[in-house]
């Protein structure tokens, strides 16, 4: 996986409060700010979603198991909202 084309780069804004931390906790743990900034994110990726999500963002792909509904309220109700 360390192949260039493998990857995606982004670009974060954040307080410089937040940045001296980062930076700080980095250095303590003897990680990149990239190191941890990944981790949290995979921490987060990795959690969700969960099979039944998995199973419902498939049938919505398949266009299968939908609710048609005229409005939100419509929606709402056949959902039991």
């Amino acid at each position: 996986m360390n192949i260039k084309g493998d990857f995606s780069r982004i670009t974060i804004d954040m307080p410089k409060i937040d940045h001296k931390k980062l930076k700080a906790i980095s250095a303590l743990l003897g990680k990149s700010m990239r190191e941890l900034v990944v981790e949290s994110i995979r921490e987060h990726l990795y959690k969700y979603p969960n099979k039944e999500t998995l199973k419902a963002i498939e049938n919505v792909e398949k266009g299968k198991d939908l609710t048609k509904a005229k409005d939100i309220k419509d929606l709402f109700k056949k959902l039991g909202i």
